[in-house]
């Protein structure tokens, strides 16, 4: 009997087998095989990818002479294993419409098309708030190298200022793709090329009967491959931006975005949709302001209050993602995106007297600015004041953030400040590493075998404002945890204890955390002499390191510099007999300087690291390894203290 269950198992395995087999074609496995040695580490790759963009005239939903752009798309994926399992989707709202989204499965050299649809749900959580952006997914799961399929969709803008940018790489390895633009004779278009220095794209333009044909070829595209605190693709990945100029209507001249006034003119007409009624806002200012006697008590009565109040909850791109909230929408329900959240602090300040404006910006997380007309180089919107003679930039998302000090993410970007049928155009200023530090001075006593002392952490700008920012987001009982391992340094033989902070209702004044500590688990004794480090050095930098395969660079985030002074008294009778070299290196963009000194029974320990630049470029990261490599070989040092 468990003989013939046995045989009826391999042959229900040698069935399956074939059957697998017989699905694909040897050709197929012979394309997976070469395609495998181009990708070695994918699962799973794109033969041919194509997109091709037509335009047509047309009208948008306030009646205005528009373009529309169709896109016809196809792409063809192989399995480049034996199991390859793995999604693909579209995105699509009101103003972007996916019309057909099908899909192909080969059997041996025949696609036939599949009777199922995609899995269409919307992008975000109806519960909390409406908004228009939906995404159809299909699922593949491969059991054989070789084994292909296909999807063709058809997707139309309808209107052309939606479709913004075009990037070569996907999330998946691509053998071949083509994207191409016909543009009619009637339309003026730019195509503005994106990081096309380190890859071989084929350009052509050729006449198409009334319309001229632009094709971009690129072969052996490597998938994007997200890696530890990487720069945004837009800064290193090959894309395209649709610049659609001006076109002739009806014998006319219609212009769309061809200029930076052209952007801003559809931006204020969306703004100008939001429909506020001011007259429910009126009773929140008076409270906010009442009994403040200066116009810097009431701007920061009302800008607190919107960081502290209003929840940030991000809109997708879609009808909301372009709109702001109605202003005495976000004051009732207390939330809102960053659109909704500056629209309310506009009008908030305006109804207490204050020159404020709605603002458009890209953070740093995107590299454009606005000469380049396109909806793609805003991601974000805050409030711009004038007061005084001086603009500030009012990020009412940036929670504790103090009046006067703009967010390091919008820094050295271009602002786009409404007033009315004109605008005024202002860049956020810079500021360097010196005002975001987080400063650490330590007294240390080595005394009858026992290391013990006090220590003390200072945090301001952007440091102080991260912490603020994790503090005030966890559970009461878990933030007296916090502040012991803060001053604990992720060093498990450091012990801290009666610890004191400053007043963390109070997002103005620097962040101090101190408290007593314990190295004695520190101290290693060989032969009678002690050997001990005292270098609390913040041990995230290791996060930084980059390995083998790293390819891109790191972005920071911010700039910042780690200050530390650290003094060791050591016991009459004994001396420290060696201290490590002074370590000085000054790149572009990064700094460090440490040194010991000896002075009678004192060892003084400085130090300082200084990111200057907030990116570490992938051009840098041999240099960037290697000052690494000297920071960890100097704040591992130990001490040797003997009679």
């Amino acid at each position: 009997m468990h003989k013939l269950c046995l045989l009826g198992v391999c042959m229900l395995l040698l069935c399956t087998t074939n059957s697998l087999a017989q699905t694909v074609a040897d050709e197929d496995v012979s394309t997976a095989l070469a395609l495998k040695r181009k990708f070695k580490e994918d699962t799973y790759a794109a033969v041919t990818m194509t997109q091709r963009y037509t335009f047509e005239k047309g009208k948008n939903e306030f009646k205005q002479p528009v373009v529309t752009v169709k896109e016809d798309g196809e792409i063809e994926f192989i399995a480049l294993k034996d199991i390859a399992m793995f999604q693909y989707y579209k995105f699509h709202n009101r103003f972007i419409k996916l019309k057909t989204f099908n899909r192909y499965d080969k059997y041996l050299k025949k696609y036939s098309q599949t009777g199922k649809r995609g899995f269409d749900r919307s992008v975000t959580d109806d519960n909390i708030f409406f908004d228009d952006s939906r995404v159809q997914i299909y699922s593949f799961r491969f059991l054989q190298k070789g084994k292909m399929a296909k999807l063709s969709w058809e997707q139309e803008f309808t209107d052309g200022k939606y479709l913004t940018r075009n990037f070569f790489n996907e999330y998946f390895p691509v053998a071949e793709k083509i994207i191409e633009f016909d543009v009619p004779s009637w339309l003026e278009v730019s195509f503005i090329e994106k990081n096309f220095g380190k890859f071989k794209i084929e350009k052509s333009q050729k006449p198409s009967g009334k319309s001229t044909l632009y094709t971009f070829k690129v072969k052996d595209v490597q998938a994007i491959k997200n890696e530890y605190r990487d720069l945004g693709i837009a800064y290193t990945e090959p894309h395209i931006i649709i610049q659609i100029k001006s076109f002739e209507n009806d014998g006319q001249r219609t212009d769309l975005f061809k200029t930076t006034k052209d952007l801003y003119k559809w931006y204020a007409h969306l703004y100008n949709m939001a429909g506020n009624d001011v007259s429910s806002l009126k009773q929140q200012v008076a409270s906010l302001t009442a009994g403040k006697k200066t116009d810097e008590e009431k701007i920061k009565a009302l800008y607190y209050w919107v960081q502290d109040n209003i929840r940030y909850i991000a809109y997708e791109d879609g009808f909301s993602g372009y709109i702001p909230a109605k202003a005495q929408d976000v004051l009732s329900e207390k939330y809102g995106d960053c659109k909704g959240m500056a629209n309310l602090l506009t009008e908030m300040l305006k109804i207490a007297g204050y020159d404020a404006r709605f603002t458009w910006i890209g953070t740093r997380h995107i590299p454009y600015d606005h000469s380049v007309p396109a909806m793609c180089v805003d991601n974000h919107a805050i409030t711009t004041l004038y007061h005084k003679g001086k603009e500030y930039f009012l990020d009412g998302t940036e929670k504790y953030a103090p009046f006067g000090e703009d967010a390091f993410r919008i820094q050295g970007k271009s602002a786009l400040i409404e007033k009315g049928e004109n605008y005024d155009e202002k860049k956020v200023p810079l500021t360097n590493a010196t005002n975001h530090k987080m400063r650490t001075t330590a007294s240390l006593v080595l005394s009858d075998g026992s290391l013990k002392g006090h220590v003390k952490v200072t945090l301001t700008g952007e440091e102080r404002k991260d912490f603020h920012n994790g503090f005030h987001s966890m559970p009461k009982h878990a933030q007296q945890d916090f502040l012991q391992g803060m001053l604990e340094f992720g060093n498990s033989n450091l012990t801290a204890a009666n610890i004191k902070n400053s007043d963390f209702s109070n997002r103005e004044i620097p962040v101090v955390v101190e408290g007593d500590i314990d190295l004695t688990n520190n101290i290693n004794v060989i032969s009678g002499n002690q050997y001990l480090s005292i270098d609390f050095f913040p041990k995230t930098l290791r996060n930084y390191m980059p390995g083998e395969k790293r390819t891109r660079g790191y972005d920071f985030e911010s700039v910042f510099s780690f200050e530390d002074e650290i003094e060791l008294t050591i016991p009459a009778g004994k001396k420290c007999i060696d201290i490590p070299a002074s370590l000085s290196i000054d790149k572009p963009g990064y700094a460090f300087t440490g040194s010991y000194e000896v002075v009678n029974n004192k060892v003084k320990l400085k130090k300082t690291l200084t990111i200057k630049d907030s990116v570490i470029p992938d051009t840098e990261l041999a240099n960037w390894k290697s000052f690494l490599t000297q920071l960890k070989e100097f704040n591992s040092y130990l001490l040797t203290v003997t009679k």
